[in-house]
């Protein structure tokens, strides 16, 4: 293969068009141009030849099928062409064409951290305003607020645990998939926080870093104190240290269950939810983390991120993505587009103004 034909595979491979689609439109612009062409009735050459003998005034006397209004279509023809370039241009100018000018590759440095959300019935709690469950996505605002190159997953839990984001760095998706929560998603339920600390290990083990934490969001209420436990234990074991935010008060409060009624007991009596502190600090200590309560400062956040995952989680560097830098060149097609219609224009509105 000789150098000229290197270049032009080099080039075509090099070469795309932004938004394609534009492309589409070009054989009818093509079509409606021949069509306009063939409403000509008198060629180039017949009008030299009747020129000879008489005036293009006179034609439409001596010639079947000859008007006025197809003459004038025939001289202006050498206007009338550059609308319809200048629209085939500038298809080609919104399509975007482009080349290739470099690939580079994204590092990121940070750690792998899942967020466990508690959606349980008593988050909807109003002990704290306007209730744990909002207060629980503010706080999780304020911590994305903090990172910087961390990949976050979300997990939520109820009765059962399942996986809401796997791990990413688009931290505006997380948040707007946290918004959607709510208790009335899930049909059983309970609070498994145990299964919410198992879920969110097996979404950190399917990652490659080795810095990894787990950041628990709930009001501590838990139906498996034992299991919790050794789920806790369980991820300090592998080496994914607990930092756990309470959400709620140790007062507690009545759980909503709609309609202006509350959730009772089995003996009829109103349940009361109260934030269970001593649990989740057993917890975290027991996960090799650091226990905070919500707090309207950020205080805790400080607690757990700025004094807890950043000093004792380890930070990878490690490939994010391919990022492809181009060279638009629409600009070349673009302006004798405009052109174009720009000296169409002018010749116009000479004509109408004479």
């Amino acid at each position: 293969m000789d150098a000229f034909t290197q270049w032009v595979s080099l080039a075509v491979e090099q070469f795309n068009w932004r938004q394609p689609i534009w492309l589409y439109p070009l054989p009818l612009v093509l079509l409606a141009f021949l069509w306009w062409r063939s409403r000509i009735h008198v060629s180039r050459g017949a009008r030299q030849r009747l020129s000879l003998y008489a005036g293009m005034r006179f034609w439409p006397l001596v010639v079947r099928g000859v008007s006025i209004e197809s003459l004038e279509t025939e001289q202006d023809a050498g206007r009338d062409w550059m609308p319809w370039l200048g629209a085939m241009l500038l298809l080609l100018a919104l399509a975007g064409p482009r080349w290739l000018h470099e690939q580079q590759t994204v590092f990121r440095q940070g750690s792998d951290i899942v967020v466990v959300m508690d959606i349980s019935s008593s988050m909807r709690t109003a002990d704290v305003l306007p209730n744990r469950l909002i207060r629980e996505r503010e706080e999780l605002r304020d911590f994305l607020g903090r990172l910087h190159g961390d990949r976050v997953g979300l997990v939520a839990f109820a009765a059962h645990a399942f996986t809401i984001a796997p791990l990413t760095t688009d931290y505006s998706a997380i948040t707007r998939f946290a918004d959607q929560l709510d208790p009335s998603m899930v049909t059983e339920q309970g609070s498994n926080l145990a299964a919410g600390l198992l879920q969110a290990l097996k979404v950190l083990q399917q990652a490659r870093g080795h810095g990894r934490a787990v950041v628990l969001l709930t009001d501590g209420e838990d139906h498996a104190h034992g299991t919790s436990m050794a789920a806790a234990t369980k991820l300090a074991n592998d080496h994914v240290p607990l930092f756990i935010l309470g959400i709620g008060t140790e007062k507690g409060g009545l759980v909503p269950a709609g309609d202006g009624r509350f959730v009772h007991t089995a003996n009829g009596d109103a349940a009361l939810s109260r934030m269970m502190v001593d649990h989740m600090k057993e917890l975290a200590q027991a996960g090799g983390g650091i226990y905070a309560t919500s707090r309207w400062d950020d205080k805790d956040w400080q607690a757990l991120y700025d004094d807890g995952i950043r000093r004792r989680v380890e930070r990878t560097n490690s490939k994010e993505k391919t990022r492809m830098r181009w060279h638009e060149e629409y600009g070349l097609l673009l302006f004798p587009a405009m052109l174009l219609f720009g000296l169409w224009w002018r010749k116009s509105y000479r004509q109408w103004l004479a």
